[in-house]
């Protein structure tokens, strides 16, 4: 289901055995908004809050996580796109996972990011 008028719902991408997911939920004129896949947890959490023509992230990553990035890098996208503070809560987990399935990950998660903004504009 993707449903860009209220920016809320669920955006997926997949390629072999990884999925990347994020789910968007409005808080008043804010939202918060999950980024799984595989084993989903809590790895780390960003907040993003809009200024101006930019945004300001920050991010607490859990210890032996690395989670940080897709945190950091939605919180800050998200706000400034949107214009509201966002809370974003990321944990991806794939077993035995190679290096070029972390590269292919990473893809898709900018994949789904792209899709969610552009579904909201």
């Amino acid at each position: 289901m993707e449903n860009g008028t209220s920016r809320t719902g669920l955006w997926t991408r997949s390629s072999g055995r990884l999925t990347v997911e994020l789910r968007a939920q409005r808080i008043g004129r804010d939202l918060l908004v999950q980024i799984t896949g595989g084993e989903a947890h809590i790895g780390a959490v960003g907040a993003g809050c809009p200024l101006g023509v930019r945004a300001s992230a920050s991010v607490i990553a859990l210890p032996e996580h690395r989670d940080d990035r897709m945190a950091h890098k939605a919180a800050e996208r998200i706000s400034a796109t949107f214009g509201c503070n966002c809370a974003v809560v990321a944990g991806v987990h794939f077993d035995d996972i190679t290096p070029e399935e972390i590269g292919e990950t990473m893809r898709l998660f900018e994949e789904v990011l792209k899709a969610f903004l552009e579904a909201g504009a």
